[in-house]
C-alpha cells in the first residue's frame, strides 16, 4: 500500500466489506478528523458495531490492527512535527515549545485533579493498606511508573511487587488470592499484555485497581476500582508525557494516604530508609 493514502485505501476496499465492517468504514469515513482521538472501544461504540468488528476491518484494510490503521490515518492528517507532539509547529523556538509544553503538563494536572472520584481513591488505598501482596503490572512507559512508585511505597514502609517480564506478570497474578491487590497502569487502556494479566488476576480472585487515561477501555472496564486521568490531545494515548505525569501524581496522592493511615510507622520506615542510604551521598 505504498504511496496510498488511508483513505483511498478504505475507499478502493469497500465492497470487500460486510455489512457490519462497511458500518464502520462508513463512520470513519464521515467522521475521518475525529478517530484519531478513539481508542477501539469508543469507535466501536460510535460506529454501533463491535471492537471485534473494528479489527476485522483493520485486517481487511491490510493493517496488522488498530494501531497500526491510526498511524496510516493520522499520515493523511497530520504534519510531521505533529507526530511528535499535536500542539508544536515547525519553527517553534525554545522560548514557544517550553511554554506550550508546561501550560499542557499544568492544564492536564489541573483536570486530572477535577475529575477524580475520592471515594474511589479512598478504596484503592484502603484495599492496598490492608492487602497481602499488592503486585503492580504495566509495560513500556506504564511499567516505568509502577517502578517509581514501588520506591515511593518502599520510603514509607509499604512492600509491593513490580515485574518487568511480562511472563513473570502472568505468573504472580495467576498465583494472588482473594486477599491480595493487582494494581494495573495503562496510558491507552487497549494493552493486551496489561488485558491478559487482568484476566489471569480476576480469575485468581484478587482485588483488581486500574489507572488509565479518561474513556471506555479494555483495562478500565475490567477493573474493581477505575482511577481515571486526563492526557492532552494526543492520537496515540500510550506516548502521552502529560499522561504518566498525571499518574505520577495520582499515585503520589495514593502513597500520602496510606502514609498518614499509618503514620508512625510511615516515620520509622523513612528514618530507616534514610539511614540505609546515607552513606552513598556526600
Amino acid at each position: 500500500m505504498q504511496g496510498v493514502g488511508c483513505r483511498e485505501n478504505i475507499t478502493t476496499k469497500l465492497k470487500f466489506l460486510t455489512a457490519t465492517e462497511k458500518k464502520a468504514a462508513d463512520y470513519i469515513l464521515t467522521n475521518y478528523q475525529k478517530i484519531l482521538n478513539c481508542n477501539i472501544s469508543e469507535l466501536a461504540e460510535c460506529a454501533n458495531v463491535s471492537d471485534a468488528t473494528i479489527v476485522r476491518f483493520c485486517k481487511k484494510m491490510g493493517y496488522r490492527g488498530y494501531q497500526d490503521f491510526k498511524i496510516n490515518a493520522a499520515k493523511d492528517m497530520l504534519s510531521k512535527i505533529q507526530h511528535l507532539n499535536p500542539q508544536l509547529s515547525e519553527g517553534d523556538n525554545t522560548e514557544t515549545i517550553c511554554q506550550k509544553i508546561f501550560h499542557s503538563e499544568i492544564n492536564v494536572l489541573n483536570r486530572t485533579q477535577v475529575m477524580l472520584d475520592i471515594g474511589d481513591l479512598e478504596l484503592a488505598a484502603d484495599k492496598i493498606l490492608k492487602a497481602g501482596k499488592v503486585v503492580f503490572m504495566g509495560t513500556g512507559g506504564s511499567l516505568l511508573v509502577g517502578r517509581d512508585i514501588q520506591h515511593k511505597f518502599l520510603k514509607v514502609g509499604v512492600q509491593i511487587y513490580v515485574y518487568e517480564d511480562i511472563d513473570m506478570q502472568l505468573m504472580s497474578a495467576s498465583l494472588l488470592k482473594e486477599s491480595d491487590v493487582a494494581f494495573f497502569i495503562s496510558h491507552s487502556g487497549t494493552n493486551k499484555n496489561v488485558v491478559d494479566c487482568m484476566k489471569t488476576a480476576k480469575r485468581s480472585g484478587a482485588f483488581i485497581i486500574s489507572l488509565v487515561t479518561k474513556g471506555k477501555t479494555p483495562v478500565s472496564k475490567m477493573a474493581d476500582v477505575t482511577l481515571y486521568t486526563d492526557s492532552e490531545e494526543n492520537i496515540f494515548k500510550s506516548e502521552s508525557i502529560s499522561a504518566r505525569i498525571a499518574q505520577l501524581s495520582v499515585l503520589d496522592v495514593i502513597v500520602s494516604m496510606i502514609a498518614l493511615k499509618k503514620y508512625e510507622d510511615s516515620y520509622q520506615a523513612i528514618q530507616k530508609t534514610r539511614k540505609a542510604t546515607s552513606n552513598n551521598k556526600y
